[in-house]
């Protein structure tokens, strides 16, 4: 099977020919043309709610991947998202991008996991 690789939007190149945005908003400066975005799986992001709440200082971090792990788990949307993951890997590698600076502290993690757990090495 191909290789699931983990790049910000701002470091992409003609390498990655399989991208899926995995962001809830469209990155900014970025145009549809020049990102060349298969998917834009938005729906297997963290809510609005939980990533304003982060956003605005009201959850730490763990708290923040916890709830974001729980919606993760109880979301439709996810299997689909994994299932459509597995088709492209088929294809070749799939670029899963994203804006965030700080990765460690992102929802990055917590997706990466949920992933990896679903789809074998």
């Amino acid at each position: 099977m191909a290789d699931i690789i983990y790049k910000r939007v701002y470091d992409l190149d003609e390498s990655d020919r399989q991208r899926v945005l995995v962001d809830r908003l469209w990155p900014r400066g970025k145009s549809k043309e020049e990102l060349n975005i298969l998917e834009w799986a938005k729906d297997i992001t963290p809510s609005t709610k939980l990533r304003q709440s982060y956003h605005q200082g009201k959850l730490v971090y763990l708290d923040f991947a916890a709830a974001y792990q729980r919606e993760l788990e109880n979301n439709d949307e996810a299997a689909t998202f994994i299932a459509k993951l597995k088709e492209l890997l088929n294809n070749g590698d799939v670029t899963l991008t994203y804006t965030s600076k700080d990765v460690e502290h992102s929802h990055m993690p917590t997706l990466r996991n949920f992933i990896a757990k679903r789809i074998a090495p």
